[in-house]
């Protein structure tokens, strides 16, 4: 990138004129998720992103770098015809616009590397195969064995989850269930006890979590709230909560449950701890 065009790209974020094309001739879901992600550890306040899906045609494609001349847009794109593809390398070092290709560096090193050739067939990604099929039994499992709902089917879990109200249990297993992970959370209440069958679980698939009880009652409170529901001392005092998780690190404790503080951790970083440990027993 030349230095007339970054001035141009900090003139443009410091009026909110920000724009980022994302560019596929398929759903465009890889290279979203790649924009979304690099632009989330950047302070813009006003970022304009603009989708252009499902691209099969030159002239398509021309109009798009076109606008995005007009705008100086930033373009990240998976194009994986080679037509498409070298349209864009070609036609945005003309023109001066910023393109990154997201995906065709990495098909040529696997290339290079297995000496063949890929399909460039846009969207096999999403085509229906076994892991497709695995990931929708997984969300039923989830659904079927969700707060401690079917206690006594859970032994071929791949995760049990354990813990206290508000610890984000079932975005946890909803989560996992998208990775093709079978899980069943289970929730731990006041002073009672675990159900039995939970200590025939192998301890290598036992998870615990914990949190900041600050947080955990702050999330109560709002969850009261948008249920209409008057506020509870027993269920969102930090006191109460406090009993609540040092009650739940003791039969984390019997267990040998692997714990997890969730307080500073995204739903991702929890699930990727998780796979891990799985992957590795």
């Amino acid at each position: 990138m030349n230095n007339k065009n970054q001035e141009r790209f900090q003139a443009q974020t410091q009026a909110g004129q920000f724009y980022v094309f994302v560019v596929s001739d398929s759903t465009g879901e890889t290279a979203e998720k790649v924009a979304r992600a690099a632009l989330s550890q950047f302070s813009i306040p006003d970022v304009h992103l603009k989708r252009f899906l499902l691209i099969d045609s030159d002239l398509k494609l021309r109009e798009i770098i076109t606008e995005a001349a007009d705008k100086n847009a930033l373009v990240i794109f998976t194009l994986v015809k080679d037509g498409l593809r070298n349209i864009m390398l070609q036609e945005s070092a003309e023109r001066g616009i910023v393109s990154i290709d997201i995906i065709g560096p990495v098909l040529n090193s696997i290339a290079n590397i297995l000496n063949l050739s890929p399909e460039r067939k846009p969207g096999l990604i999403h085509r229906v195969n076994d892991e497709y099929f695995k990931r929708i039994d997984a969300l039923e499992y989830a659904v079927k064995h969700d707060d401690g709902q079917r206690i006594d089917e859970i032994s071929d879990a791949d995760a049990l989850i354990l813990g206290v109200s508000r610890t984000s249990k079932t975005p946890l297993c909803l989560f996992l269930a998208q990775r093709g992970f079978k899980a069943a959370n289970i929730p731990i209440i006041d002073a009672q006890s675990i159900d039995d069958s939970v200590y025939g679980i192998p301890k290598e698939r036992i998870f615990g979590l914990i949190s900041d009880p600050v947080r955990i009652a702050n999330l109560r409170k709002e969850r009261l709230k948008r249920m209409g529901l008057p506020l509870s001392q027993d269920y969102v005092s930090k006191e109460s909560i406090e009993k609540e998780l040092a009650h739940s690190i003791s039969i984390y404790t019997k267990l040998n449950a692997y714990v997890i503080d969730i307080t500073d951790k995204s739903i991702e970083e929890v699930a990727a701890d998780i796979i891990s440990r799985i992957n590795n027993k």
